[in-house]
């Protein structure tokens, strides 16, 4: 079982020396500053030979925001691993939680940076399905003759983000998708598809692309390809423990099909309120408001399978 751990407990952990730090991220970036007594794997070569390089359990897994880091979790848990734990939000949240790295070296002003600019020093969690998100808005964007100014606009986002977007330069999380989306009057899955065609794919976890919220407290990995646009989409979730992801309203009769193969969960939609825990399955109509909650200090997982009205 993978736990999360946030930066004060995961460094509780590691100043009992008992665990075996692993920072995923690549030399360059662990060069910047890293967790103490972490040494560096980067994920590629983990997956490579995941046996060899993670000799021990207990294990506790780093990366900048916490995306290659569940990844490793995962590998380590293949391996039988019985105590995996991954540092919730990464280095990133490490910093803002007020705690020290090792061989950082003294912060430097970028020429010209502003509050609006995406930071690049941290690799982007998935630089593929950004690139697609990126090329697809664009498409749909010169389709309807909308310039950013007015997209931005329609979505309430700025000129400059949905820029970085368009370019693949920035992260999308799930719910900056989900505005795009219903900017344009498209499904979600719109966004996300690729012009490939379409083949007996095998998905593989260690390579799982996912789409996450801007504290890695939740993400939604699709488990269909993006080369295909499927009558319903099918979802694998991850929230936090003590999390909260809101979702906008979807399109008019969308119904949402779910049920938590771990953990607990408190959905709200309109003025309904479900408590569902592992094994529960429900299936409600998602076109106002709902927001999915994890009150509990375990992770929660879910399966969801989305119809949109014809």
């Amino acid at each position: 079982m993978v736990t999360a751990l946030r930066p004060h407990d995961a460094q509780a952990l590691i100043s009992k020396g008992e665990v075996d730090v692993v920072d995923v991220r690549d030399p360059s970036e662990f060069s910047t500053g890293h967790v103490p007594r972490a040494r560096n794997v980067p994920l590629g070569e983990l997956k490579a030979d995941p046996r060899g390089k993670l000799p021990r359990d207990p294990v506790l897994l780093v990366c900048a925001k916490g995306v290659r880091s569940q990844t490793a979790a995962g590998l380590a848990e293949a391996l039988g691993f019985k105590d995996v734990f991954q540092l919730t939000g990464g280095t990133n949240a490490w910093v803002d939680a007020g705690l020290e790295l090792e061989g950082r070296p003294a912060p430097k002003a970028a020429p010209g940076a502003t509050a609006d600019t995406p930071d690049e020093s941290c690799e982007l969690p998935e630089p593929a399905l950004d690139a697609v998100v990126g090329q697809n808005m664009k498409a749909l964007r010169t389709e309807r003759g909308l310039s950013l100014d007015q997209l931005a606009r329609l979505t309430g986002l700025s000129r400059s983000v949905l820029g970085q977007i368009e370019l693949g330069k920035t992260p999308s999380s799930v719910s900056v998708v989900w505005r795009i989306a219903q900017a344009f009057g498209v499904h979600f899955s719109a966004l996300l598809a690729t012009s490939e065609r379409q083949q007996n794919t095998v998905l593989r976890a260690a390579d799982a692309k996912r789409l996450v919220g801007p504290d890695d407290r939740f993400s939604s990995r699709a488990l269909y390809p993006f080369s295909e646009k499927p009558q319903a989409e099918f979802y694998e979730l991850y929230l936090a423990p003590h999390s909260r992801e809101d979702a906008q309203a979807h399109a008019h009769g969308t119904r949402e099909n779910l049920i938590v193969t771990s953990g607990r969960l408190e959905l709200t939609c309109g003025s309904e309120k479900w408590e569902l825990e592992k094994g529960d399955a429900i299936v409600f109509t998602a076109d106002q408001p709902h927001s999915y909650v994890n009150t509990s200090g375990q992770e929660c997982w879910m399966y969801l399978v989305m119809t949109y009205a014809r």
